[in-house]
């Protein structure tokens, strides 16, 4: 019935591919990567992050700084992301050129809010030796389109969460150095689902209006195509849908394991450096009912598929300047390298191809500088900001609207007792205006979509965290 998901065919020529897509931030670092792995930095830009101890969510960034506790810490909490991506343009469908339907791809607030989460926990073994373990969000959120959009062929309804638990160790090798090391295995959850959008309309219009018959069927003859086979692919092509009707559902989950190690180098007390490195991870995603529309025809294949998603490394170079007794400055530079993701590329158990999509996304870099003051004895205020590149190459994607963007951030620990404290943060995020297109073909090529968009993005991020020393 129309309205229902279609089980025989999925017009957007993705696999498991899509689950890629779908995680749409704009709101934290390049692509789909997150930031927020602790609300103390968060008030400070996440600069510093490989060379500042503030609290044992230095177990997600350098396993190195647990060689500076000198009791056990527990820390709990999480940051939430309010998003602002807003999209407009156009959406026009096109049958052998004769633009056939035309509509609005333009949707605001496409990511929804999301709280990222943290829990890590460092226990020192003795003078040289820690140990530490950690929960955290390293890639993933959350993009969604109302049922109705238009251009459901490009929104639609996206989740991607990869959640990192890490188990690390820290040796003390001298006065002024010490090394770190991680494990880590993450667990991968999507769910992908598109809609036909203005296909609906397209189809219905072709049917009902004999000026466009004319028209199509005119280019088809310049073409030596047959009319009554072409009118036959499009009616098999848009049977029975509406815009609302969801022409793709995927879900699956895998586990992937990687590494991370740190340096740290202290010259005194009040100066050192911290160096991280992340490994890269391959998660394998499986699907045992795969359905994607052939390339060259409009019979949809159903089948066991599967994708790789090739999730980058990255490398931080931090600094701590301690340069009065109550204000310290601190910085980073974050090298990922996302170059690795070269394309999406998607096959079945039989070797057939069901997608393939150059993505070219290209090595970026973060820069972030922030300052820490302790008011009181009780009361510490932070304050950063940071500029970080985008990822996207030539191909952006309504599902990731990745922009360069700018943080301002400001944030605070309150101890209550010198044991207990809380972690306060905010930050403001302002991304740069995007302009791209997205287009897509169907029906053996004998239709086109495409949209003409403008990325707009900006984000609140409100963070809380609470800390306790035994």
């Amino acid at each position: 019935e129309k309205g229902n998901k279609m089980t025989t065919s999925k017009l957007t020529k993705t696999l498991l591919s899509t689950l890629l897509l779908g995680a749409a931030t704009g709101a934290s670092a390049a692509a789909f990567q997150l930031a927020e792995v602790s609300t103390s930095g968060l008030g400070r830009a996440y600069a510093g992050e490989a060379a500042i101890a503030d609290n044992a969510s230095v177990v997600a960034t350098n396993p190195a700084l647990m060689s500076l506790f000198k009791q056990k810490e527990f820390s709990a909490g999480g940051v939430y992301v309010d998003s602002r991506i807003h999209m407009y343009g156009p959406v026009t469908a096109k049958v052998l050129g004769v633009e056939v339907a035309k509509g609005s791809a333009t949707q605001n607030s496409v990511v929804p809010g999301s709280l990222v989460p943290n829990m890590y926990f460092v226990a020192p073994i003795n003078d040289k030796f820690a140990i530490g373990t950690g929960m955290n969000v390293n890639f993933g959120l959350k993009s969604e389109y109302d049922g109705n959009y238009d251009a459901g062929l490009f929104g639609g309804t996206t989740d991607l969460t990869a959640i990192n638990l890490n188990f690390s160790g820290s040796y003390r090798i001298s006065e002024g150095l010490s090394a770190g090391l991680g494990l880590n295995a993450i667990y991968a959850k999507a769910k992908v689902e598109r809609t036909a959008g203005i296909l609906d309309t397209a189809i219905d219009n072709v049917r009902t209006t004999p000026a466009l018959q004319q028209q199509i069927a005119a280019r088809a003859a310049a073409k030596g195509m047959q009319p009554n086979g072409l009118m036959q692919s499009l009616g098999n092509l848009g049977a029975k849908i509406e815009k609302n009707t969801a022409l793709t559902h995927l879900q699956g989950n895998a586990w992937a394991f990687g590494w991370n190690a740190g340096l740290l180098y202290e010259f005194n007390d009040r100066n050192r450096i911290g160096v991280a490195y992340h490994s890269k991870v391959d998660i394998d995603f499986k699907d045992n009912t795969a359905l994607s529309y052939a390339p060259r025809g409009t019979a949809a294949y159903v089948g066991e598929g599967g994708l790789t998603l090739h999730l980058p490394s990255y490398w931080e170079v931090s600094g701590f300047h301690q340069l009065t007794d109550k204000f310290s400055v601190h910085y980073s530079y974050k090298y990922t390298q996302w170059s690795r993701l070269k394309d999406l590329h998607a096959t079945y158990n039989n070797g057939q191809v069901a997608f393939h999509k150059d993505e070219g996304y290209r090595n970026n870099s973060r820069f972030a500088l922030g300052t820490t003051y302790d008011l009181t004895e009780e009361l510490t205020l932070r304050a950063g900001i940071a500029y970080d590149e985008s990822a996207a190459g030539e191909h952006h994607s309504a599902s990731i609207p990745d922009t360069d963007r700018t943080w301002y951030t400001v944030g605070a620990t309150y101890k209550f007792t010198p044991n207990l404290s809380v972690d306060l943060g905010f930050a403001h995020l302002r991304g740069k205006r995007i302009s791209f297109k997205e287009n897509q073909s169907l029906a053996n090529g004998l239709v086109v979509v495409e949209a003409d968009y403008q990325s707009k993005a900006k984000a609140n991020l409100y963070g809380l965290n609470l800390n306790y020393r035994f």
